[in-house]
């Protein structure tokens, strides 16, 4: 039980320090930066005043290619705090994967979900 009590310690901790991220993007050109903060809300855009002569598709192309590195680098942070809190070990993977089932998870903490007793045992 404290084992799960410490996981779930772990993964509250993981939620708050993904609400907190904030990543910045920029376009290949260097015109056009973007931040995602935790929600993955673009945010905080910034144009260079150069960008201001680009006819409008390549200001929008600038504009889509910073965000989308922004968000890459999200995922990335994502999965770099995911690993930090939970390890990088097989579960993880397969929970990534979608093929780890709920019992497996808790079966690594020592809870058997299939045992009708379990909240009843102290």
């Amino acid at each position: 039980m404290r084992q799960a009590q410490e996981q779930q310690r772990r993964l509250a901790d993981l939620q708050q320090r993904r609400a907190d991220l904030r990543v910045p993007g920029e376009s290949p050109d260097g015109l056009v930066r973007v931040v995602v903060d935790g929600e993955m809300k673009v945010g905080d855009i910034e144009i260079d005043a150069r960008a201001m002569r680009l006819d409008s598709y390549s200001l929008a192309e600038s504009l889509q290619a910073a965000i989308d590195a922004a968000y890459a680098a999200f995922g990335e942070r994502q999965q770099e705090l995911l690993t930090e809190t939970l390890g990088g070990s097989e579960l993880v993977r397969r929970a990534q994967e979608g093929t780890l089932t709920p019992d497996e998870w808790f079966r690594q903490f020592g809870v058997d979900l299939s045992d009708p007793f379990r909240g009843a045992r102290r």
